[in-house]
């Protein structure tokens, strides 16, 4: 149990493929993939079956995801286009669940293949398969000799909004609130949900959205947005699952067979469930959900924002139950919890058993136990709410956690740092090789002397989200407010990329190119504060109640390594700081003539693009 999305991402993707349907005589099968070299036999065994889960009907362009699990209960999503007209399906394969993002993207390959300069494909998803943009940044790729461009920023850590969001526009379009409520009531009891709808775009998305509508929660159990039919026995598991259906799928299914299961038809926007899982919520919050549900019109937030203060009424309480004392854990006090709804303890009794519901304690749990604290829009309807109840339990629990602060201060941080330490192992393994392994790593790249770049730049076939480095290809990192390059005209051919392993020493140029910038191989889930209109009602210290570290300086700092270690001292020098960890790991790339991150680099580079690609500073 736990989240099920990784830690690290490195590439914004991970495979392009393009999948066959196959025939009578063959089952579908994989045409082509980039990189060649991506290895995991048990994924590519698996794309062409989920791609293509059963036969397709629909004469328009589809687009839908599907989600494989790993042995460790990480999620890889996968993103599909299908066209019936080349009779293909465009695949992407990403550790980062950015919907609307690849969905673009898939267009734009779409695009590219069907014009005359498709010769372009490799160099354009080669230039893609970079690092994340940072929140705040956007990668540019230009394509179609120089006329086309995609861009990608980092979504932004708030609500799904209608229409920006395809999944949650999907869902509200296609369902009315009587079967959403039924759903979402559903899940919370942790039932087993099957969705069936005959368009695997509708159907997926619908999973998708179902989902969402848990958070802060998600759901923890088997979870399968598209089912192919080969896998059909996953129905009669007997544990909770959220299973997208095709209705050709459905079926074949002996509804004998398959005992208590929750089905939503979308086509026909009919709920049916031998449960009675929407009377056991309190009948005030469910006539304030469907009246919020009821304007089809609803635009922005409004949907995503009514799920979301429902479950604030539900659950919102678990604040008062968080148990603060100096010197120990903060732990969670579940009688506490039941105590703060008195017209829905049955509910939380029951709630306190889920996994969801267990999940989302534990991490909350994790954030304030290794200094991190965190804001999120829960957390502001949660202040809201407790304004509107006039408890104050947001604004006494954070002086309870500046106290419990302020004592670890005193002691030290010893006593934070073993919890943080045993909450980030891998950054706790990640210095042990660096240190370990400092002077063998210095002793294998001194003989790539002579074929380092002799301007400090990477090479051209590795794109870095970094605005103060120079980066070569038609992947372009720049600030949001940055203005468009003009692309050149005639560019001269490219050079095929250097095939010298250079992998290690380029990860550790970029780790120390920038002392106070995030890593950009680290999923963007920082929390941060979020603009939103307060009610009228709400007080002006409700952002304040949020359970957040101060801004005050204190020990509660990322005890990273790798990170800057005086924050206090922005002005300090760039290259003395990294001759210091160099120094401190064992490291001296000087002799490279690598030139310190942020310096100009040369105007005439020798870098040369194909036909319609350009360079961007």
């Amino acid at each position: 149990m736990g989240s099920r999305l990784r830690d690290t991402v490195r590439f914004l993707f991970e495979l392009f493929c393009e999948v066959s349907p196959g025939d009578q005589l063959r089952e579908p099968y994989i045409i082509r993939k980039y990189p060649e070299s991506y290895k995991n036999e048990e994924e590519l065994k698996n794309v062409p079956k989920f791609t293509f889960p059963c036969q397709f009907e629909e004469p328009f362009v589809q687009v839908y995801s599907f989600v494989l699990t790993s042995m460790d209960s990480k999620y890889t999503f996968c993103f599909c286009r299908y066209d019936p007209k080349s009779k293909a399906a465009l695949v992407l394969l990403s550790h980062l669940p950015w919907h609307d993002i690849f969905y673009k993207l898939l267009n734009c390959i779409a695009n590219l293949l069907n014009s005359p300069e498709r010769g372009e494909l490799t160099y354009f998803l080669e230039s893609c398969r970079s690092r994340p943009p940072m929140p705040g940044h956007t990668l540019k790729v230009t394509y179609n000799a120089g006329h086309s461009v995609f861009t990608c920023q980092s979504p932004d850590p708030k609500l799904p909004s209608i229409p920006d969001n395809h999944n949650l526009t999907e869902y509200f379009s296609a369902l009315e609130p009587k079967s959403m409520i039924g759903l979402w009531a559903a899940l919370l009891n942790e039932r087993r949900v099957a969705i069936v709808a005959s368009k695997p775009s509708r159907l997926s998305a619908c999973v998708q959205a179902a989902n969402a509508t848990l958070f802060p929660m998600s759901w923890q159990h088997i979870f399968i947005p598209i089912l192919p039919k080969h896998l059909v026995d996953y129905l009669l598991a007997p544990m909770p699952f959220l299973i997208g259906v095709p209705k050709c799928v459905m079926e074949s299914v002996r509804m004998s067979e398959i005992g208590d299961v929750v089905i939503l038809d979308v086509d026909m926007n009919e709920l049916r469930t031998p449960f009675h899982d929407v009377e056991s919520l309190p009948p005030e919050l469910v006539s304030s959900l469907k009246k919020a549900l009821s304007d089809k019109n609803a635009l922005g937030d409004a949907v995503s924002r009514a799920f979301l203060r429902a479950l604030v009424c539900l659950i919102g309480g678990y604040r008062d139950a968080i148990k603060i004392e100096n010197g120990q854990l903060i732990t969670f006090n579940a009688e506490a919890f039941v105590r703060t709804r008195k017209n829905m303890q049955h509910f939380l009794r029951k709630i306190l058993q889920s996994q969801i519901f267990q999940q989302f304690i534990d991490e909350r749990l994790d954030l304030l136990n290794s200094g991190r604290g965190f804001s999120d829009e829960f957390e502001i309807e949660c202040s809201y709410y407790a304004d509107k109840l006039n408890t104050g339990s947001g604004q006494r629990l954070k002086q309870q956690y500046r106290d419990w602060a302020k004592t670890v201060k005193k002691e030290g941080g010893a006593f934070l740092k073993t919890v943080k330490d045993k909450a980030n192992p891998a950054v706790q393994s990640a210095v042990k090789t660096v240190r370990q392994g400092g002077k063998n790593m210095k002793s294998a790249v001194k003989g790539l002397k002579n074929k380092m770049p002799k301007t400090g730049s990477r090479p051209s076939s590795i794109n870095t989200m970094d605005d103060s480095r120079f980066s070569c290809g038609s992947a372009t990192p720049v600030s949001s407010d940055s203005s468009d390059s003009s692309p050149s005209h005639e560019p001269p051919p490219r050079d095929p990329p250097p095939t010298i392993p250079l992998d290690l020493l380029t990860e550790m140029e970029f780790l120390l190119s920038s002392s106070n910038v995030q890593r950009r191989d680290s999923f963007p889930n920082s929390s941060r504060d979020l603009d939103i209109s307060m009610p009228e009602k709400a007080s002006c210290g409700s952002i304040s109640d949020l359970i957040k570290l101060d801004d005050s300086p204190t020990c509660l700092e990322d005890f990273d390594p790798l990170k800057c270690r005086d924050r206090n001292d922005p002005i300090k020098s760039k290259s003395s700081t990294d001759s210091a960890l160099l120094h401190e790991y064992g490291l001296d790339f000087s002799q490279f003539g690598l030139e310190p991150a942020g310096s100009s680099t040369s105007a005439n580079d020798n870098t040369t693009l194909p036909k319609g690609w350009t360079t961007f500073n």
